[in-house]
């Protein structure tokens, strides 16, 4: 159904924003949406990409973005490359960052780099079967309890064909449901190793840690990836229904930028730069003059990013929070 001029209008950030800016590097796509609407996951249809440009799915610096109306609906588009300008319309701004981020050669990422990288290949979430047929730290070369960087170890289970790299993983707590219900084992990023003699008993390297190795860390085979991929914020098309189950740090009050587990996962549909809605628990209160507890209604506490997505389990990135987010809250498909 079509939204109302004022329905789009209400949208806005601020009432009056500026027509133009130019995009620097530092900025993203998300920085972006947010700056001109409410609803920056509702991506898909505030944006325009422009088919002359070079690629009309990135922003590159450089480019210039025009907040047009079509009915009195706002909407986005990329002209491309800004020309030599003499001076500078007010009507033109230029989006700074609001956490720290490096330089980007190519087209702005979604977020900044510094956000999510740390996490895009770590934590694991793992089912029993899955973590079991993992290979793993036998023990040290020389008589070490503990191991890190230079130090030898032997491996079982790597396979007639062992991989060059490894990761090296420790099983954490579970991930249960709300309910108690096993979803998978969180395993904690250790370090990495390299192979430097294979046969019955492979022969490891320790290349770096983050703390030290143990027998019993399980091995996992290193795959490049992208530091910081490409998320288009979207909401999802179907009603998806989750929980906040664990958090990638101790702190029990979550804010922006804190990365956390939901209990649906690829099973349940889940699809990268997915976005939904954080709500709290509904709260009880007692009302004095009939004397009775009630529960209150869900409040709505922020916006949740996915990012990285295994079977039972996804991870997202909090990208607003207007209230503090504790494990145990609900997530679900953004309503309009």
């Amino acid at each position: 159904m079509a939204l109302s001029p004022l329905v789009w209008a209400d949208r806005l950030a601020i009432p009056q924003v500026p027509q133009r800016y130019v995009v620097r590097a530092g900025d993203t796509l998300w920085g972006i949406a947010n700056y001109f609407f409410r609803d920056p996951w509702r991506w898909p249809g505030i944006w325009n990409r422009n088919l002359q440009i070079r690629d009309p799915d990135l922003i590159y610096p450089g480019d210039v973005i025009v907040l047009r109306y079509i009915h009195g609906a706002p909407y986005l588009v990329d002209e491309g490359p800004a020309r030599a300008m003499v001076g500078r319309s007010r009507n033109t701004v230029v989006l700074r960052p609001k956490v720290g981020s490096r330089p980007l050669v190519g087209a702005i990422p979604t977020l900044a780099p510094n956000v999510i990288g740390p996490f895009l290949q770590r934590p694991l979430a793992l089912s029993r079967r899955a973590f079991h047929r993992l290979g793993y730290v036998a023990g040290a070369v020389h008589r070490h309890t503990f191991l890190s960087p230079l130090s030898r170890f032997y491996a079982r289970h790597l396979g007639a064909h062992p991989d060059k790299v490894y990761e090296i993983y420790r099983r954490g707590p579970a991930l249960r449901t709300k309910d108690g219900g096993f979803l998978a084992y969180e395993t904690k990023y250790v370090g990495q190793a390299k192979l430097v003699r294979p046969g019955r008993l492979p022969e490891l390297e320790v290349i770096s840690s983050i703390r030290e190795v143990e027998a019993g860390d399980r091995l996992v085979p290193w795959r490049h990836e992208a530091p910081v991929p490409y998320y288009y914020p979207r909401a999802p098309r179907k009603r998806i229904e989750g929980h906040v189950v664990a958090a990638t740090h101790d702190n029990l009050n979550l804010g922006t930028y804190a990365v956390v587990a939901i209990d649906v996962g690829k099973n349940a549909g889940m699809r990268r730069g997915y976005v939904l809605r954080i709500y709290s628990r509904p709260r009880p209160f007692y009302d004095p003059v009939n004397h009775e507890t009630l529960r209150g209604r869900k409040q709505p506490l922020g916006l949740l990013m996915i990012f990285r997505i295994f079977s039972r389990v996804s991870y997202g990135v909090i990208m607003q929070a207007h209230r503090e987010i504790h494990i145990g809250d609900s997530v679900a498909t953004p309503q309009d």
